[in-house]
């Protein structure tokens, strides 16, 4: 009897797939830190007299390092995640609280950069093991864990503002530094690689008997690297983060301009977070039901549209409507991406082929922060910024219609 009803106990025993969702939740969480870097451009400006662009620049750097995932993917299709998320545990976290104690702009750039590495870490290794771990919900399950991304926007920026506000910028970071350590160490302690370290199946896995209509595409990055989709979805990530680095980094200081404190300036990234996240949510779950191609184009017209519309924001109201309506389309399209990349290239080598186009990401990073200083150091203004940031992300729509066109030349 006794074994029997250990037998029926591990029957019922919940699916560890939705473990692995919840630990990669936690490690992209952090990832989300990279979204809040404008809380602190008022503080450092104060302290040392640094200009915006400066500043930025230093940011820009970060970002930019933080989509160094290529080598972390490779890592992880090679080791396992649970030893890549452990790495940027540590260097994430350090970097963090070694930028507490920071006296120059180099000091600065440089352990802001280290954090960087560690953050680079943290992204692609855990969604391409949700990739293995579900066939069927994959949609809802990556929407889940990416909608972390989302909660980190929406949970650092006021965290950040009132630990500046309480204690100032340097013991902020130093309760940032061992946050983000405490949070990836119980990533790396949840995550698995792939069902089989644990013996099991994917959720919904059928026998390949069972579904011989269906196209199974594996590419490796080389091969994928020589087709156009390939390159259509590499600009769309490079246009897309240059305009949103650009208005997360600005908008905080944009704000503070028309007369708000930090802490009700940074709400607007809160909302743009939040906002995010239920966006993530259910363009996940959407994309498991109508498809993923309409879907990308619509969301980025909405992240295009919204941008456009910070040139006409005169108070804060309309500031945090607009953040809010960007966080929509920008969750959305960040939700179905990944399944975009799948269903074009597969799962087998999908670690190495998103550490690739992270790397987009990174020339975003690099380029929209230091831009945004760069055109108000000149003109003492947000507009044109604003209005190229818009434009950056309408082409980037127009691409993925594109896009679109050569999914049904090629069949994927």
């Amino acid at each position: 009897m006794p074994q029997k009803i250990n037998s029926s106990a591990r029957k019922k025993r919940p699916f560890y797939g939705w473990i692995v969702v919840l630990a990669s939740f936690l490690s992209l969480l952090v990832v989300g830190l990279i979204y809040s870097y404008g809380v602190f451009v008022d503080p450092l400006t104060q302290e040392f007299g640094w200009s915006r662009s400066s500043i930025s620049l230093a940011f820009s750097i970060s970002i930019f390092l933080s989509t160094f995932s290529l080598p972390f993917g490779r890592m992880s299709d090679l080791y396992g995640v649970r030893k890549v998320v452990g790495i940027g545990a540590a260097l994430s976290g350090g970097g963090l609280l070694l930028a507490s104690q920071i006296s120059s702009l180099a000091q600065f750039c440089l352990c802001i950069g280290i954090a960087g590495v560690g953050i680079s870490a943290l992204y692609v290794p855990p969604v391409s093991a949700i990739s293995r771990w579900f066939n069927k919900r994959k949609g809802m399950a990556t929407g889940m864990a990416v909608s972390a991304l989302s909660g980190g926007m929406a949970l650092f920026p006021p965290v950040i503002g009132m630990l500046i506000a309480a204690f100032g910028w340097r013991s902020a970071l130093v309760i940032l530094g061992i946050s983000v350590i405490l949070l990836l160490s119980l990533s790396s302690l949840l995550i698995r690689h792939e069902p089989r370290s644990l013996g099991l199946s994917p959720y919904g896995w059928e026998k390949p008997e069972a579904a011989t209509n269906e196209r199974i595409i594996e590419c490796d990055l080389r091969t994928a690297i020589k087709s156009k989709p390939f390159w259509f979805i590499y600009f769309i990530m490079i246009l897309t983060h240059i305009s949103l680095f650009l208005v997360t980094v600005h908008v905080v200081p944009y704000a503070i301009g028309l007369g708000v404190n930090n802490v009700t300036a940074s709400t607007a990234l809160t909302l743009l977070g939040i906002c995010s996240m239920a966006a993530r949510i259910l363009g996940g779950v959407a994309a498991d039901k109508l498809g993923t191609a309409k879907l990308f184009t619509i969301f980025l017209a909405i992240q295009a549209f919204s941008t456009f519309l910070l040139v006409k924001s005169e108070n804060i109201w309309t500031i945090y409507l607009i953040t809010a309506m960007l966080g929509i389309g920008f969750g959305g399209w960040i939700a179905i991406y990944p399944l975009r990349v799948s269903g074009f290239f597969g799962t087998k080598y999908l670690g190495s082929i998103l550490g690739f186009f992270d790397s987009g990401v990174g020339i975003g990073g690099l380029i929209g922060p230091y831009l945004g200083g760069l055109i108000f150091d000149l003109f003492g203004r947000y507009d044109s910024a604003f209005l190229l940031s818009g434009a950056f992300c309408a082409l980037a729509a127009l691409i993925s219609i594109l896009l679109r066109r050569e999914q049904k030349i090629s069949g994927f």
